[in-house]
């Protein structure tokens, strides 16, 4: 073997491991988004949350919107893929919001739970007022991503 030779579980133990999540961008007809109440938290998220292990980020985002939300939505196209370099105890992450669609408001029923306090629709004008920057940025994204038929690649919810 050449002297620069790596075993393979060397080599895959020096790459880059990090966190998933995937949200799904759903909206009401006249346009407000569906953001959901966490209890954890003093500001709004997507639905959503953190991809297990062996679990594709669509079937998460199925997952949490089943279990935030109360309905079974339709996971659409990737609009956001956001790339969250934090480092820190949490370490960098990949977040992918997907199209949720658009459903009325009596169609959620989301109860709830320990994990959160249910379902609120946020004018996209209010984004800032309601959860952090870079996610406020993700979800303009999503909305212009869904708008345009393109698909949106950022750092930390900024435009690369």
């Amino acid at each position: 073997m050449p002297e620069d030779f790596v075993a393979p579980e060397l080599y895959y133990a020096q790459l880059a491991r990090v966190r998933q999540g995937a949200g799904a961008l759903i909206t009401s007809p006249d346009g407000r988004v569906v953001m959901y109440d966490v209890t954890y938290r003093d500001y709004l998220e997507l639905p959503g949350g953190a991809v297990e292990e062996d679990e594709p980020p669509p079937v998460t985002c199925l997952r949490e919107c089943r279990e935030e939300l109360g309905v079974d939505i339709e996971v659409g196209r990737l609009l956001v893929i956001d790339h969250q370099v934090d480092g820190g105890e949490q370490g960098n992450s990949v977040m992918f919001v997907y199209d949720g669609g658009v459903v009325e408001e009596c169609a959620l029923h989301a109860v709830p739970s320990d994990e959160g306090r249910g379902v609120v629709f946020v004018d996209p004008k209010d984004l800032s007022s309601v959860t952090i920057s870079r996610l406020a940025n993700r979800i303009r994204h999503a909305l212009t991503a869904r708008e345009t038929g393109g698909v949106v690649e950022t750092v930390n919810g900024e435009g690369r």
